[in-house]
């Protein structure tokens, strides 16, 4: 990785001003030594390659660059082990400049460009070194500093795929090992276990939690205290990252035995025809995310009617949002140094300017919704969910009912859930699948 190139890019394309890039912290765990596993802003990493916590990187208006970090204690050698020095650190980063992180606050003016960190303990740090209040932050932010490293992060060159693609590697194989352990009997912390075992022998760490669960209608299920039942589902959400941080975001749903009942396979039928669907969509050069996203609610829609569950004209019926009791999220998000790329960036990374979301049901979840340009790297990740609650509200109300069918979804309620992603890369003739095959 070229990281000045990174930061001569980022500096043409904000020309005014000194740039101001943070590290992450330490983040406490019940006190100040005992800290949660570091991990690195990943745009602090874009710039420099490094991982080194309590740093900054200063890019000045003249060009001149320096990293701030804070020379290690000799005392702490007992408890660490050797450290790089201040000078290794920039060296390995090509930056000219050092500094002590300690005197920051100095060279920070109201020049001085800066986003507003997601780190509580960085916003108080940013708070003492500028002088403003926490609240004020977000109005100090440089909107034109976010947007240029938003540029520069969303196009990832041939060096970012193979990372990227090293890490569905792996991915992969933990998918695989988690497949052979599920059998009715076992905990879903079991599945977990064999899902780890590939990245801990690589030493490598996960893009987020890995969702295992027999309940897929909880999206975001990150429990892994049930058992695993005979008829049941498990829907594995992983993706591993790569040696330099890149990630991978995969999900596949597995029967609890050899085969899906006749309901389950006709609902796993029907999401691998809107994730095919939304994949298909991406390879039409000039499409939006949005496009991909309504591609595969439309199939996934005439899915359901084949299997009695909506009805209705199919276009009517997505206007007004009824596939969204089925698929209430979004078709996907960026991929890169994290899992959902820059989301710390808001709705600039999903959303062309002058473009808003849409307070749909639905559709105010889709985080990426801009024209794909070559070089994006996204997630394809339809899903069809019989959530408890959802359906109650919406059966209580009849809402959308010349598209429900509620008397058929009664039969389906403890179908629980099921999702399909695969990592995207968008080219300029159309897109391809990253990684090598995973069953689905």
């Amino acid at each position: 990785m070229n990281y000045a190139q990174r930061r001569l890019q980022l500096r043409k394309l904000v020309p005014q001003g000194d740039i101001l890039i943070l590290s992450a912290t330490h983040v406490p765990r019940n006190y100040p030594a005992e800290i949660y596993p570091f991990h690195q802003d990943s745009t602090f990493r874009y710039f420099t390659g490094l991982n080194e916590p309590d740093a900054a990187l200063m890019i000045l208006a003249d060009g001149t660059e320096k990293l701030y970090v804070s020379a290690p204690d000799p005392g702490d050698v007992i408890w660490t082990g050797p450290v790089p020095s201040p000078r290794e650190l920039a060296d390995l980063a090509s930056i000219e400049g050092i500094a002590d992180y300690r005197k920051l606050a100095n060279d920070i003016g109201k020049s001085t460009l800066w986003i507003e960190p997601y780190d509580f303990q960085l916003k108080l740090r940013l708070s003492e070194w500028t002088g403003l209040p926490v609240s004020d932050l977000p109005k100090h932010a440089s909107r034109e500093l976010g947007r240029g490293i938003i540029a520069l992060r969303s196009i990832k060159d041939d060096a970012e795929i193979a990372q990227i693609e090293s890490a569905i590697a792996l991915t992969r194989r933990m998918i695989a090992n988690a497949r052979a352990a599920i059998e009715p009997g076992k905990l879903e912390s079991d599945i977990v276990a064999a899902l780890l075992a590939p990245a801990i022998a690589k030493e490598r760490d996960q893009a987020f939690n890995p969702i295992v669960t027999t309940h897929g209608e909880t999206l975001h299920n990150e429990t892994y205290h049930h058992r695993i039942e005979s008829g049941d589902m498990v829907l594995i959400d992983c993706g591993s990252e790569s040696e330099l941080g890149y990630c991978a975001d995969i999900t596949r749903t597995f029967p609890a035995g050899d085969v899906f009942s006749d309901r389950q396979q006709m609902l796993y039928d029907a999401v691998l025809r809107a994730q095919l669907a939304g994949i298909e969509q991406t390879g039409i050069v000039g499409t939006t995310q949005y496009d991909v996203h309504m591609a595969a609610c439309r199939a996934l829609t005439a899915a359901l009617q084949d299997i009695g569950l909506m009805k209705g004209n199919i276009e009517d019926s997505l206007i007004q949002g009824a596939h969204a009791l089925f698929m209430p999220h979004g078709i996907g998000h960026m991929l890169g140094l994290d899992a959902h790329d820059m989301e710390n960036y808001g709705d600039d990374v999903g959303y062309a300017p002058g473009t808003k979301r849409s307070t749909q049901f639905g559709l105010d979840a889709l985080r990426l919704a801009r024209r794909l340009e070559p070089g994006f790297v996204i997630t394809v990740e339809p899903g069809c969910y019989f959530i408890p609650e959802l359906i109650d509200r919406w059966a209580a109300k009849k809402h959308l009912a010349d598209f429900i069918r509620y008397d058929e979804l009664e039969k389906y309620r403890d179908c629980r859930g099921i999702r399909i992603e695969d990592d995207i890369l968008i080219t300029a003739q159309g897109s391809r699948v990253l990684g090598p095959g995973i069953e689905k």
